[in-house]
């Protein structure tokens, strides 16, 4: 159960950071300033799940862990999440 509320928490901090509108300007200056790596990081679904959830993983546990487990749980429940809300807006 702990692990659950983990993801969701990771989930969270990640879309938060990439659709979020506190994030907004920062992610607006990351763009025009540097487009092809961190610009493009903070408004990727997947790729910021994924850091979130190594950095969420490696916190909570060891490294291996962390890329092993949190990373791809955190990856993957993002996606799943960005899909329901994007599939929502259409609707």
């Amino acid at each position: 159960m702990e692990i659950l509320l983990i993801v969701f928490g990771l989930v969270g901090l990640s879309l938060i950071i990439v659709r979020g509108t506190i994030f907004h300007n920062f992610r607006e200056w990351l763009l025009e300033t540097r487009p092809n790596d961190i610009g493009y990081l903070f408004t990727c679904t997947q790729c910021m799940g994924f850091w979130v959830g190594l950095f969420g993983g490696s916190v909570y546990s060891d490294i291996i862990t962390a890329i092993l487990y949190a990373g791809m749980v955190s990856l993957f429940a993002t996606i799943i999440d960005h899909w329901i809300l994007v599939r929502a807006a259409n609707e």
